[in-house]
């Protein structure tokens, strides 16, 4: 038998592919080391090395493509919008408009922001930050986003 295509050297590449998928925790090499279990399985059965690769690649792929969206699904928790993107959906009242139409000016935290709308707006209108391009708020006022977002 070759020391290639042994149970123990599937073995190790399924150890190999576990402790990669510790270290990056991305549900990236797991379906490798499923692979590979499958192709010690079959190597320690004395199957032919021809058999064991298309073991490997069979059973890697099957487990990618089926359940890897089912374990992002169930392990994925909920992602708490962090920085910036925890803005949406916050009030901002507009302090300055510019010189530019559908433009103006906010103040976050100390922090100035541009925003972007559309219609007509003065200083201290209130409007919701709808999502964020760049440096800028898209904001919508109350009325538009309760009528258009239905």
């Amino acid at each position: 038998m070759d020391k290639l295509f042994c149970p123990a050297s599937w073995i190790i590449l399924a150890a190999v592919m576990i402790i990669i998928e510790i270290i990056t925790l991305g549900l990236s090499s797991i379906w490798f080391a499923a692979g590979a279990i499958g192709s010690a399985i079959t190597a320690a059965f004395d199957g032919p090395e021809w058999l064991q690769v298309v073991v490997f690649v069979v059973v890697s792929t099957v487990f990618l493509l089926l359940l890897k969206p089912l374990a992002k699904k169930k392990l994925n928790v909920k992602v708490v919008p962090t920085n910036a993107q925890s803005l949406i959906g916050t009030r901002v009242k507009v302090l300055k408009l510019t010189d530019k139409p559908g433009i103006a000016v906010t103040r976050i935290n100390d922090v100035e922001w541009r925003i972007l709308f559309e219609g007509e707006m003065q200083v201290g209108d209130e409007l919701i930050v709808d999502d964020i391009s760049g440096t800028k708020l898209l904001c919508k006022s109350e009325f538009e986003r309760s009528v258009f977002d239905q």
